[in-house]
């Protein structure tokens, strides 16, 4: 084992996304189906495959570890 600090930034883009717009929770709404699709690029993940949205394109644009 080992330890590490650094660095991992992440692009998500998606298209056709429908979220309701009003409630305040838009955002909210946005950023944890981001968030979810990020997590299912890992081989480890707990998330369900069958969530895997192929609106959405996950990319690793940097990544600095130290």
């Amino acid at each position: 084992m080992a330890k590490f600090n650094g660095e991992v930034t992440f692009k998500v883009t998606f298209k056709d996304l429908v979220v309701p717009v009003g409630f305040g929770m838009t955002n909210a709404i946005i950023f944890h189906e981001c968030a979810t699709q990020v997590g299912l690029k890992s081989p480890w993940t707990k998330i369900d495959k069958k969530y895997k949205d192929d609106r959405f394109k996950v990319e690793i644009v940097d990544k600095k570890i130290i």
